[in-house]
């Protein structure tokens, strides 16, 4: 809202509901206080009205820390819940990594109410500063864990098989048992608990999960092996090395798995300790060494070589490289000097440098690399809730075969014990944690590795999209080209005159043009001045200046008329064309933009320029035909200037003449046929479309990664990364389908052949 009249808007929209009472829009607040039955009135329909009249609901998005998810089964369970308090708009957990993401509104709960909720359905919410020890402890105690439970199995394992190794002390006799059944009560309860803790959990957020299964499954051959233990022992029904070794390896299992997580959430971790913990600060003239976290804006900050640049900051003295490889994946250390942008955790590599500090905790680069990264992970892509949907009644499936088994077996003759046996088969066999990490680990890892090399992806929908592009529409002026005219031929006319054959050699034309534009700020302006810079030339201020918008300058000079400018403007002004246009068409061609200069009411010539192609721009164009992507440039330029451009970089399709704001409506033109479109542009200067394209790429964006509209942002202005960035999103679809593969492929192989009594605990 920027003024009374917007309030009064939301106002009256609202106020026409049926069912609302009364709304107060305050702008001082932007807060809307809104009186109404909310048995009448859903949220959602308040939500709607306030965006058909052109605003937005605003929305707070928090990052919570946990532990108590086992699989994706919690993980569902919990979204599930959260989802049903009023003023949640999103929920992602990801068991994973650990981690809850919420976008809610802060006018209708708060955030220890969701604190509340979650630690309602036995699920501890970490603080920042203690989630990465906790994830440390974990690790650890699973580790220890997992060796008590493989010392106290493996002789469990060895006694169990007496007939084979009755060479061992005591083996296959009473006493042996009654041991074997102490070793296997420590792995039961002491190494085991967790699990009945995890089903305890799964069954309160009345659902099932890995730990349900292992829990049922490893009990009930615990319990069998216990009844023919007493009051002597039965060994063909005793087990207890089946429940010892399933607790023993799954629980391994789970420490690799934490382990795993700990390396899909590396690279945050790296970037986190990019930052330096101290700096020298200038306080009266003297260094004063202070935490980080105490500088404030405009500290100047020394920075001596081989140490990190605290925060992100302007050079005010000095000289040196600094690398910020680590930081946006630039391989070279960029040379720093007075007035030049430093980045936060970045090395200086050579000289003493100064830094004036423009940025301070989490509006640093650093800090918003690493909340778009972990608001990327936390946004589940659609494959992944389809997988999180099957592992959410996978349990009960397992549980429902197992079941079938035992009862099957009992009906064709088998005796209780083995029908019970392959029934607990069943239930150890089945994995549905394979199912549940099988997408969200790759997709962490491709994040992670595209932040390393300076591409930011926003949502991890952007990165499943980017494999499937069919086309990809490329904005002209600072994307394909680098946004900067510059003057690449002049020619005098008429073409007869003996100058006009050796134009180009002559600077003079430049000189007079120069002089008429010194004093106009107009790209094409500027071009021509640079270059007349470039040639030695020291163009002298007009005797008298005039601008004419949109068409050229007009000028006296030495008691001459000068008119720079278009065709156009020449015919306007009944200047003599000496074949201007004839040639000027011919340079338009080419790709030129074309100004003319006449002297004395006479054209003497043309000057054309050119935004010059990037760097690497036609091998990039290429790579993209070669994965079957089908590139088109969108451009205002005029038809003739666009398709001279399109076939110098090898692009086959051009939208010309389009306004910024027909962007967008082309795209959506290409969507309605079918095709997913993605879009290259500025950040800024091209949200809408960006916003409007299936993946926006917002190249170039520097710095500045929150502001941008793009759902994959690149950091650096290299045209390459957006090859890189399709081609790690293909690896990473390829890395999903493949986890997918293994994990429904064991499940359905196994449970079959476990239920068929092939497998044993």
């Amino acid at each position: 809202m920027h003024c009374a009249n917007c309030a009064l808007t939301i106002e009256k929209r609202l106020k026409k509901i049926k069912g609302v009472d009364n709304a107060e829009v305050s702008l001082a607040s932007e807060k809307a206080l809104v009186t109404f039955d909310p048995s009448l009135v859903p949220l959602e329909i308040l939500e709607k009205a306030i965006k058909e009249v052109g605003y937005e609901v605003v929305y707070e998005s928090v990052i919570l820390r946990v532990s108590g998810l086992s699989d994706a089964t919690d993980a569902k369970a919990v979204e599930e819940r959260l989802s049903s308090l009023e003023g949640v708009k999103q929920v992602s957990a990801d068991h994973v990594l650990g981690k809850v993401f919420i976008e809610y509104n802060p006018a209708l709960l708060s955030l220890a109410d969701l604190e509340r909720t979650l630690e309602s359905l036995r699920i501890t919410v970490l603080s920042e500063e203690f989630s990465q020890a906790f994830e440390e402890k974990e690790a650890l105690r699973l580790k220890r864990l997992s060796i008590l439970g493989l010392v106290a199995t493996v002789p469990i394992i060895l006694y169990s098989q007496h007939k084979l190794l009755s060479f061992l002390p005591l083996a296959g006799t009473t006493i042996s048992a009654y041991l074997l059944l102490a070793l296997a009560s420590t792995v039961q309860f002491g190494v085991g608990y967790r699990f009945y803790q995890g089903a305890f959990r799964a069954a309160k957020m009345r659902t099932a999960n890995m730990d349900t299964l292992v829990a049922m499954g490893t009990t009930a051959a615990y319990l069998l092996s216990i009844r023919y233990t007493f009051p002597y022992p039965n060994w063909k029904y005793i087990y207890y090395d089946s429940s010892a070794a399933v607790i023993s390896f799954v629980l391994l299992g789970k420490y690799f798995e934490a382990k795993m997580k700990g390396k899909t959430s590396s690279v945050i971790k790296r970037l986190l300790e990019l930052r330096p913990k101290r700096a020298r600060v200038l306080k009266e003239g003297k260094e004063v060494e202070v935490p980080v976290d105490a500088i404030e804006v405009g500290d100047i900050i020394v920075v001596r070589p081989g140490e990190r640049i605290p925060t992100d900051g302007l050079v005010v003295d000095g000289h040196s490289a600094v690398d910020e490889s680590m930081v946006t994946g630039e391989s070279m250390p960029v040379e720093k000097s007075p007035g030049d942008e430093v980045i936060g955790g970045t090395v200086n590599k050579e000289g003493v440098l100064k830094v004036k500090a423009t940025k301070i905790g989490s509006e640093t680069f650093l800090a918003q690399v690493v909340k778009l990264v972990e608001e990327a992970m936390g946004r589940k892509p659609e494959i992944q809730r389809l997988v999180d949907r099957i592992a959410g009644v996978f349990t009960f499936i397992v549980i429902g075969v197992a079941g079938l088994t035992l009862l099957s077996w009992i009906l064709i003759g088998a005796d209780p014990s083995t029908a019970l046996i392959n029934a607990v088969s069943v239930l150890v066999v089945a994995c549905p944690c394979a199912l549940g990490l099988a997408t969200p680990t790759a997709i962490s890892v491709g994040m992670g590795k595209g932040a390393e090399y300076g591409i930011l992806i926003k949502n991890s929908e952007a990165l499943e999209l980017a494999s499937k592009l069919d086309y990809l529409i490329f904005d002209k002026t600072g994307t394909l080209t680098e946004g900067t005219p510059r003057v690449v031929e002049w020619v005098y006319l008429p073409l007869k005159s003996p100058i006009a054959r050796d134009g180009s050699s002559d600077p003079k034309l430049i000189e007079l043009a120069a002089v008429a534009e010194k004093n106009s700020e107009h790209p094409l302006a500027r071009a021509i001045v640079e270059k007349a810079i470039e040639l030695g030339l020291k163009p002298e201020d007009p005797d008298e200046f005039i601008s004419i918008p949109g068409k050229g300058v007009g000028a006296k000079y030495m008691g001459k008329d000068l008119l720079v400018g278009s065709i156009r403007l020449m015919r306007d002004k009944g200047v003599k064309l000496n074949g201007a246009e004839k040639v000027a068409e011919d340079m338009m061609l080419k790709g030129r933009t074309v100004v003319a200069v006449a002297l004395d009411n006479e054209v003497i010539g043309l000057i054309g320029m050119m935004d010059s192609p990037k760097p690497y721009a036609k091998e990039v164009i290429e790579a993209l035909k070669e994965m079957g992507i089908v590139v088109v440039m969108i451009t205002g330029d005029n038809k003739r200037t666009a398709k001279a451009i399109a076939n110098l970089l090898g692009i086959d399709e051009v939208f010309a003449e389009v306004l910024p704001g027909e962007k967008a409506s082309k795209i959506s033109e290409l969507q309605e046929k079918g095709h997913l479109v993605g879009m290259v542009g500025d950040g800024v200067n091209d949200a809408p479309a960006l916003t409007q394209a299936d993946v926006g790429f917002a190249i170039g964006s520097g710095t500045d990664v929150a502001i941008e509209s793009g759902d994959i942002i690149l950091i650096r202005d290299d045209l390459r990364d957006v090859v890189a960035a399709i081609q790690l999103s293909k690896r990473t679809v390829k890395q999903v389908m493949q986890n997918l593969a293994w994990a429904f492929g064991y499940n359905t192989i196994l449970i079959p052949l476990a239920a068929f009594g092939k497998l044993y605990p």
